[in-house]
């Protein structure tokens, strides 16, 4: 017998079949119905009002989530509904799937809400006499599923947990296989995790509600491991010709994290106890630093990994102070030095679904490239070195207060500093506008010589630049540039092939395009093609704490991902010395 089903709030008529399940039919009108709990009546996540039509009487679990999401008696959940007679409906808003936007800048990237980490709040019956089910078998029938994984500690808890709070708990779940946590009453509202962007040279950390997809808090520092080495290769050294360093660097970028973890949780008056996960996005060598694993497969050819993608690692064994059975997830490596920060990268580009021929560049110490090549993937890195973050410079500094961060030449040199505080040295972007106008005004030459006489250019008071912040300044640019005319090559492109270029890194949207096309960082293509998107390794990290689409999308993605080792090809030392000189150039 078929049914006439009208979706009043969408304006929607679609037909039904007898015992037909109301959410499928919502779903078939292409209306994004939230179905947090996969359809078993658990979250509540999926109510609708019921207009005309059947009203058929509430069971225990949805007479409980009504009453616990104050919604009125006609309502009922999508996801248990079976239709036996015409119906119409209205969907609340607090019934759709949400989206949030994971990359803010460039082009922005929805994801839609869906965290590997669930609450569900609980009202168990106490076991009777005439059938005394187990505790945990109870809490499994609340559950609508079997076999859930629960830590020994937690199972020798569950009485008391239970008796205590009159059997009404929330359960934390993850991944759908394991019971985290069992809390007293309902703490639906506090369910926290963490982006972490472990770069190099800085650290970066968001707090985010994983109910909402909101961020609460962030926070940027120094990597403590700079006094390793400056570099990935550096830290790299240290550790194999010092093993002790290996725990030396674990630790340092351990203890950054959690100094950094309680400023967020008190800017956000939080609990570290309601911070379940976190996802953590670095670069190869800043993910084995981080797991204390050993790096020499790193130092020698064929620069090896110890791994590509992990399952989610235990917070408590790698000494992150958040709920004491949270979990870790390493965003995965793609290949050699090409790490998870880069993999995050693509998957908040959305980088797959682009139609056409890109580059991703991210500019940062470990200076990654990836090319997409229609439905091809391929990635490469170059040792850039840290000073596009204003690091080894005599007058290079961090994008923070006080940096110059925009040069002009007016009648005169302006500079603008971040926050416009008294200039204390140069960031990356001011840097790269200063070199193109000394370049244009002949204090230095295409070959890099500083041309006047004291060898030092005069930016500001007692900041100046030197014959040896330009070098560090023309390896960077000529690593990067010799990376990019080689992919470009290998794969018989042309930078007008090009449908655009996506530029990552900290210097976000401050980078002058032109200005960078003169001196050689970019090759010369239509400005309009280049598209900053800003941190995209900390919002690839924020889109797989969101979402579990993208989690899986990533650990797919990747295994299709070819590498292009740039130092075993044999034209790289010749395109690297042609690199140096600062010129415009398109291949």
């Amino acid at each position: 017998m078929k049914y006439t089903i009208k979706i009043l709030s969408h304006d929607k008529e679609l037909q039904a079949q007898k015992d037909d399940v109301l959410a499928d039919k919502i779903l078939e009108a292409g209306i994004d119905l939230s179905l947090y709990c996969n359809k078993r009546g658990l979250c509540g996540k999926c109510f609708v009002e019921i207009v005309e039509g059947d009203l058929p009487p509430l069971d225990e679990r949805e007479s409980f989530l009504l009453n616990l999401r104050k919604f009125e008696k006609n309502f009922r959940l999508a996801c248990l509904y079976k239709i036996q007679s015409d119906l119409a409906l209205q969907i609340p808003e607090k019934s759709l799937l949400k989206e949030t936007f994971v990359l803010k800048s460039g082009i922005p990237t929805p994801i839609t809400l869906n965290p590997a980490v669930k609450k569900y709040y609980l009202a168990l019956k106490k076991p009777e006499l005439r059938s005394p089910s187990s505790l945990l078998e109870s809490l499994e029938s609340k559950l609508q599923h079997q076999g859930h994984f629960l830590p020994l500690n937690l199972l020798k808890e569950l009485p008391a947990i239970l008796e205590q709070n009159h059997f009404q708990v929330t359960a934390v779940i993850y991944d759908d296989q394991e019971i985290m946590a069992l809390e007293p009453g309902n703490t639906l509202n506090k369910n926290f995790g963490l982006a972490i962007d472990i770069g190099t040279t800085t650290v970066v950390v968001e707090l985010l509600d994983l109910t909402t997809g909101k961020s609460l808090a962030a926070q940027t520092a120094m990597n403590k491991q700079i006094k390793y080495g400056s570099d990935v290769v550096s830290r790299i050294s240290a550790s194999t010709l010092e093993p002790k360093n290996l725990e030396g660097l674990r630790h340092s970028i351990r203890n950054t994290l959690n100094q950094m973890i309680q400023k967020l949780l008190r800017e956000a008056h939080a609990s570290s106890d309601h911070v379940y996960e976190a996802v953590v996005a670095g670069n190869t060598a800043m993910n084995h630093f981080f797991l204390g694993l050993p790096v020499k497969t790193l130092s020698v050819a064929p620069f090896s990994p110890v791994f590509t993608s992990l399952l989610a690692q235990s917070a408590s064994d790698l000494g992150l102070e958040i709920h004491q059975h949270g979990k870790v997830y390493i965003v995965p490596n793609i290949k050699s030095f090409v790490g998870g920060d880069i993999s995050a990268g693509m998957i908040a580009l959305n980088l797959d679904s682009q139609k056409g021929n890109f580059l991703f560049i991210d500019l940062g110490t470990n200076g990654e490239i990836v090319l997409k090549k229609g439905d091809e993937f391929v990635a490469t890195s170059t040792a850039a070195g840290p000073a596009f973050e204003g690091m080894n410079l005599s007058c290079g500094m961090l994008a923070l207060p006080g940096a110059i961060y925009k040069a002009q030449k007016k009648n005169k040199l302006a500079i603008t500093t971040i926050n416009h505080r008294p200039a204390l040295g140069v960031c990356g972007t001011g840097l790269i506008d200063l070199l193109a106008i000394f370049l244009e005004e002949g204090k230095i030459s295409p070959k890099g010589t500083i041309t006047v006489k004291s060898k030092r250019i005069p930016i500001a008071r007692t900041i100046a630049l030197t014959q040896k912040d330009v070098r560090e300044m023309q390896l960077a640019i000529a690593a990067i540039k010799s990376g990019i005319k080689l992919i470009l090559k290998e794969h018989g492109l042309k930078v007008n092939d090009l449908d655009g270029i996506f530029l990552a890194g900290a210097f976000g949207n401050y980078l002058n395009i032109l200005n960078s096309m003169k001196i050689g960082l970019l090759p010369g293509i239509d400005r309009r093609k280049v598209i900053f998107i800003g941190n995209s390794s900390l919002a690839g990290a924020r889109a797989i704490l969101l979402s579990q689409a993208a989690r899986k999308k990533i650990e797919t993605l990747v295994k299709k991902i070819r590498h292009f080792p740039l130092a075993a090809n044999p034209l790289f030392q010749e395109y690297f010395i042609q690199a140096l000189e600062f010129k415009n150039y398109s291949v």
